[in-house]
């Protein structure tokens, strides 16, 4: 049946797409095929696992269905749900597999302790949204466009996604569309049009920075740092801006309605869940985003805000006044380690990294009388948000004007390692930094290296034969850190001002720290010390073992699988960090491992 229907999207996908109606129509047929084959699919996982056979691979809603059917007396006896209001804001379906497997087990476990939860869902309300730029078609496509390589149309097929989990359960269904109004479209539209577009990245409409979430999603849709000045990229970021817009205003209404005590979203940034959690914090809901982490089998949430600027922001002390044994100094040890090949995490660009120090010498070309500066690169469409701490107008103003600096230092070696996601990541980046740096400087002396994307140089090893290391946003500076090596942060890091990097607060600081390179010297006790208490807080504690959900795998949703046959695994009691997850979301407590 997998291969029909292949061939069906392969022959619907050719069609000519003259204009909007028959890409929409094309697209109608081929997701209503996909959905009859889906729920024949369930009806016979079904029938097998009621006959005690094995199930086979199913999908997460359809291990759902098991788990129903195996509490249907749990269901029976469910407490009312008189406890706080908690809404979650569900908008993705299948564009984002495991946030939504891993909501669907917050919200029944929140329902289970007397709460009463609700799932916000599109239902195809939005005209965009981060993971489908041609949202509902509710807005024109020109012609020109619509081969343009924009994410294909998947409205109906995420609110399909979302049914599937959400039918069978106690978790209450709210839809944005309910609140949508026929002239929402045409008054949006006519005051984006009266702004000049230079003012896009910056309007604020009603205290929502919806030019902020629109920017961040275009650039993420366009896979660059910045978007071109060119008539594709001014239409992309008018349709976000206009969708960022009528977002806030229908979420204003649903709040209006629904009267949630707390919003949970997944990821908090973007388009779409960037515009409700502020609309949120505008009309004081208390917000919790959470996120996939990076150790395999977890899970980080946070208050108020996206992990990327909560955690620059978190109380010292939460974990400069613990004191570690000699347990977990090892164990962060034993992980910091791991990270080199990626071995305990959901994700690694090198498994079989280059590690020899005498090896990366001879092929980066290292004159090792001189000390290397090794300066670590972000992937310049991921997370474009707005900092105060920004010295910068953004990464690619930072490696320019660092290598311009570098440039009149001969006597120091500036090693660029450009982020491997460029390349190896699901979305590869459309700007690739070598290009830009290429293109600026068609030719660099000796004492100025970049090892592409494409290089599976330990970035571990460079650090190692590294004086110190530069770094705007990455996470990679606490590794860095841990190995004894100073870092100095000319962006958003989390790291910053945690006590053990060099912080820059301007352009000319910047420098001025540059300066000081020659004779910096190697992190001190202190800063070592600090280092490893925030190591541990971030990896250990911030990152929450999660038992429910394995095998988080990006690119591979087949892979997911509940590790629980009824609801009893998620009762009060039953599990230490599930019961700290949901008392966080109830009573606003850290979401910190003891």
């Amino acid at each position: 049946m997998g291969n029909k229907s292949d061939n069906l999207k392969t022959k619907l996908r050719s069609l000519p797409l003259i204009g909007p109606r028959v890409r929409r129509s094309s697209e109608w047929l081929l997701t209503s095929y996909q959905l009859a084959v889906d729920t024949l699919s369930t009806k016979q996982s079904r029938l097998v696992h009621s006959v005690g056979m094995p199930h086979g691979s199913l999908t997460v809603p359809q291990q759902w269905g098991i788990v129903y059917d195996r509490s249907r007396q749990m269901l029976r006896r469910l407490p009312s749900p008189n406890g706080p209001r908690i809404a979650f804001a569900t908008v993705w379906g299948e564009s984002s597999p495991i946030l939504t497997a891993l909501e669907s087990i917050l919200a029944v476990a929140i329902r289970l302790r007397g709460a009463d939860a609700s799932s916000l869902m599109c239902d195809r309300a939005f005209p965009a949204c981060v993971r489908d730029s041609l949202g509902n078609h509710s807005m024109s496509i020109p012609a020109e466009y619509a081969l343009s390589g924009l994410t294909p149309h998947r409205c109906r097929r995420c609110v399909h996604v979302i049914n599937a989990y959400y039918k069978q359960s106690p978790i209450r269904q709210e839809q944005f569309s309910r609140f949508t109004q026929t002239d929402d479209l045409a008054r949006i539209m006519e005051l984006v049009d009266r702004l000049p577009q230079e003012r896009y990245q910056t309007h604020v409409y009603r205290d929502i920075h919806v030019g902020e979430h629109a920017y961040a999603s275009a650039v993420r849709e366009t896979g660059r740092g910045t978007l071109m000045d060119s008539p594709y990229h001014w239409w992309l970021f008018r349709r976000h801006l206009i969708a960022s817009i009528l977002i806030s205003d229908l979420t204003e209404r649903m709040f209006q309605t629904v009267r949630p005590d707390r919003l949970v979203a997944p990821h908090g940034i973007y388009v779409d869940h960037g515009t409700i959690c502020e609309v949120a914090r505008r009309e004081q809901i208390p917000v919790v985003v959470f996120s996939v982490s990076y150790r395999k089998d977890t899970i980080m949430l946070c208050h108020g805000d996206t992990y990327h600027k909560a955690l620059v922001t978190e109380p010292h002390a939460l974990w400069e006044n613990m004191e570690l044994s000699d347990t977990q100094r090892e164990r962060l040890a034993g992980y910091a380690d791991s990270r080199r090949r990626g071995t305990h995490d959901i994700l690694t660009y090198h498994p079989s990294p280059v590690e020899e120090h005498a090896k990366i010498i001879k092929e980066i070309g290292l004159d090792m009388t001189k000390p290397v500066i090794s300066l670590f690169s972000n992937v310049m469409w991921d997370a474009q948000l707005y900092h105060s701490y920004n010295a910068f107008e953004n990464m690619l103003d930072w490696v320019l004007k660092t290598i311009d600096y570098f440039l009149k230092r001969p006597d120091l070696q500036l090693v660029i390692r450009v982020h491997p996601a460029e390349i190896k990541a699901e979305k590869k980046s459309m700007q690739p930094l070598k290009t830009e740096i290429e293109n600026r400087y068609p030719s660099l002396p000796q004492h100025i290296k970049i090892v592409g994307p494409e290089s599976d140089i330990s970035s571990y090893s460079l650090v190692d034969i590294s004086k110190a290391t530069l770094i705007y946003g990455t996470k990679m500076g606490l590794e860095i850190a841990l190995r004894g090596v100073p870092v100095i942060i000319a962006g958003e890091s989390m790291n910053r001002g945690k006590g053990f990097t060099f912080d820059v607060e301007s352009v000319d600081g910047y420098f001025q720290l540059l300066d000081r390179l020659s004779d910096i010297p190697r992190n001190t006790p202190e800063m070592m010390e600090r280092a490893e208490k925030y190591g541990y807080h971030f990896y250990f504690r911030r990152q929450i073992d999660f038992p429910f959900l394995t095998d988080f795998q990006p690119g591979f949703p087949e892979k997911l699988k509940l590790t629980f046959d009824d609801l009893s695994a998620l009762l009060p009691g039953r599990n230490d960090n599930l019961d700290l997850i949901c008392d966080g979301i109830l009573n606003g407590t850290e979401f910190v491992v003891p």
